[in-house]
């Protein structure tokens, strides 16, 4: 289980191989190289990410990253898959704090 706290009110419980696959999923350029070294990677080891805990720039480029890596999975699934398909959106809603069908 990974456990993504965006802020008090968004936060993601969701399997580390889920988690693995959207970070995968990232645009080059999003991240920076410290982003993935200090808190991504040592993110997926303790299966816990608080993004509160970070300075605003930080959390809200690594945010927007996870939302970018959402939508490319949402790319690559398979889109007859209503509840895989729902499941992803709930989490970009969450991730972007917008509605995922915009």
């Amino acid at each position: 289980m990974m456990i993504v706290l965006f802020d008090d009110d968004r936060e993601w419980y969701i399997q580390g191989r889920v988690f693995e696959e959207i970070v995968d999923s990232v645009p080059a350029g999003m991240l920076q190289d410290d982003d993935l070294l200090m808190h991504l990677r040592p993110a997926r080891a303790m299966s816990f990410l608080d993004l509160r805990r970070r300075e605003p720039d930080r959390a809200e480029r690594i945010g927007a990253a996870l939302a970018e890596g959402v939508i490319e999975r949402m790319r690559n699934i398979d889109q007859s898959d209503s509840e895989l398909v729902g499941f992803y959106k709930g989490l970009l809603k969450t991730a972007a704090r917008r509605d995922a069908d915009d």
